[in-house]
């Protein structure tokens, strides 16, 4: 029993770090303002630069519950129109509920790995650290496993990467857009979250390299006799 709670401790410690690794960038109006700039999308676009870094924020402030709604304005080619459509604004009703989810269970795990850290810490004194680094490294394991597979096909085909990714999270399809239509598709491009990804990737693994080293070290030199340490 003691065996798999360690492990469930590792999963939770993982899904700490990718919600709010998550949580952290794609919510960070900058990431996606900077590459407005840099790929200078807003004349492609045929809006100002000011109407296109404030639809990012429109959307992102109702992500974070900071606005009810997604209404607002741009000068699209030179004619003024509402920034979102209907099925735009019903698109990121769901898109707004996924991220509160998500949030939910990171502070769930959160509670979660507390809890079980207090638990080994009481029933095992000496082992606890013997037991939770190698429930980690276990389910560390299995998670570079899943990434490596997921950054090997997101560099082979993203959109068939992205279009998996929805049809697994959404149970419509709204998430469809048509950039004839929808400027919310041609605001966040596929370079666009291309990239996001890629971040999101780079923060875990910066957050959970050093505990997995950490994790390594110990399981082979300090935790007690039977714990992957031979006599």
């Amino acid at each position: 029993m003691k065996q798999i709670l360690s492990v469930i401790f590792g999963w939770m410690t993982i899904v700490c770090v990718v919600v709010f690794s998550v949580s952290s960038i794609a919510l960070d109006t900058s990431f996606y303002t900077t590459r407005y700039e840099k790929y200078n999308f807003a004349p492609q676009l045929g809006v100002s630069r000011e109407d296109l870094n404030e639809s990012i924020e429109i959307l992102l402030d109702y992500l974070v519950d900071e606005r009810d709604d997604i209404h607002g304005e741009i000068t699209l080619y030179g004619k003024k129109q509402e920034t979102f459509n209907k099925r735009e604004t019903d698109h990121m009703v769901d898109v707004k509920a996924l991220y509160q989810n998500a949030l939910k269970t990171g502070y769930t795990s959160a509670i979660g790995m507390v809890i079980l850290l207090v638990f080994f810490i009481w029933k095992e004194k000496k082992k606890w650290l013997a037991y939770l680094t190698r429930g980690f490294l276990i389910a560390m394991a299995a998670f570079v496993t899943f990434i490596a597979f997921i950054g090997i096909w997101c560099m082979y085909d993203f959109t068939a990467f992205w279009n998996w990714f929805h049809t697994i999270f959404f149970t419509n399809d709204l998430w469809l857009l048509d950039p004839r239509t929808d400027f919310m598709i041609n605001m966040l491009p596929e370079i666009i979250f291309s990239q996001l990804v890629q971040a999101i990737v780079f923060r875990v693994l910066l957050l959970l390299v050093p505990v997995s080293l950490f994790s390594l070290y110990y399981r082979f030199k300090k935790a007690p006799i039977g714990f992957w340490r031979k006599p």
